[in-house]
């Protein structure tokens, strides 16, 4: 039910964001006919739809010079040595008050915040860094006290061009700086293209306790297991006559 969504509050930094929504557990427009498709899998579905779909706020993108689209600005990161064959390119966006990679900051931001530059993309100094580009979001992400949100490749929607999100756990219970996305380039030739609002990241809200994991592994005498086992041999069983079961129970937990 909507109220027991973990509620996320964004805190725009420019006017005309590009806004989070809900994820879709939809992950590809059309669905062939017949069973065993991943739609029909709660697990594949679930993840798919979990947490915040981040949309790209502005048009970018990584390729050779004669692949820039027309109308973009291109430009080559200003590290010695970084990028030495293809260039980056941002489009201007007058509407969402983005120009020259860079966001503008309405005054009634700036009177409370302070002096504020955020690119669009930027870049890291490191010779080791030079495979990665930083791309900036244009708001804060707050959460309640103790939850942190961790940022992810879109779940369940690989990329065909070999540009892939570093996965980072931020605190935002208490973090106030907008985040910035890390990407690792592509070492093929083919083209990157990301259009603006485009989903480029999916973040899920945790608490921060559940960021650290210990795995214990009880006696195979413990009651815990046994139980564990019975459940097991049941389900299996249940399954066996409805391959539907796992939604079927799963909605019915949900609603207890």
């Amino acid at each position: 039910m909507e109220n027991d969504a973990f509620r996320i509050s964004v805190i725009a930094l420019c006017d005309a964001i590009q806004r989070p929504v809900p994820a879709s557990p939809r992950t590809r427009e059309t669905v062939p006919p017949g069973y065993g498709r991943r739609e029909q899998c709660r697990p594949f579905v679930a993840a798919a739809g979990a947490g915040l779909a981040i949309p790209s706020p502005f048009e970018w993108g990584y390729c050779l010079q004669d692949q820039v689209p027309q109308g973009t600005r291109s430009f080559r990161s200003p590290i010695p040595g970084g990028c030495a064959r293809r260039v980056f390119y941002v489009r201007d966006e007058p509407g969402r008050h983005f120009r020259k990679n860079q966001f503008d900051i309405p005054e009634s931001v700036a009177r409370h915040a302070g002096s504020l530059v955020i690119p669009g993309l930027s870049f890291f100094e490191g010779p080791d860094q030079q495979h990665m580009v930083k791309l900036h979001l244009p708001y804060i992400l707050r959460t309640q006290s103790g939850a942190g949100l961790l940022f992810l490749p879109p779940i369940n929607r690989a990329r065909t061009d070999g540009l892939m999100l570093l996965s980072g756990l931020v605190e935002t219970g208490w973090y106030a700086g907008a985040v910035n996305l890390v990407f690792e380039l592509p070492q093929i030739d083919s083209p990157v293209h990301v259009g603006a609002g485009e989903t480029i990241a999916q973040v899920l809200p945790l608490p921060m306790k559940a960021a650290k994991a210990d795995a214990i592994f009880p006696e195979r005498h413990r009651r815990e297991v046994r139980n564990a086992l019975e459940e097991h041999a049941e389900w299996h069983a249940i399954h066996g006559e409805d391959r539907s079961a796992y939604k079927r129970l799963a909605r019915k937990h949900i609603a207890e």
